[in-house]
């Protein structure tokens, strides 16, 4: 064989040897994908109480008249 097929025909083996190890891998995972240690902290929740006030509520009973009724 020539010497550009031997290479050609190794790069193969190593791709398959590959692929199989790959295969191999994730068919006898347990699924988890792998971290590493130590992770980010957690996202804050959204709209959770905090420091902004409470937005007013409309129509609430205060100082300016009730809004008229349409009929």
């Amino acid at each position: 064989m020539s010497r550009k097929l031997v290479v050609v025909l190794f790069v193969m083996v190593v791709l398959v040897a590959a692929m199989g190890l790959r295969t191999m891998v994730t068919a006898h995972g347990d699924g988890s994908v792998m971290m590493a240690a130590g992770s980010a902290p957690a996202p804050p929740t959204p709209y959770k109480a905090g420091s902004a006030p409470a937005p007013p509520t409309p129509y609430r009973a205060g100082s300016a008249p009730a809004p008229p009724t349409p009929y």
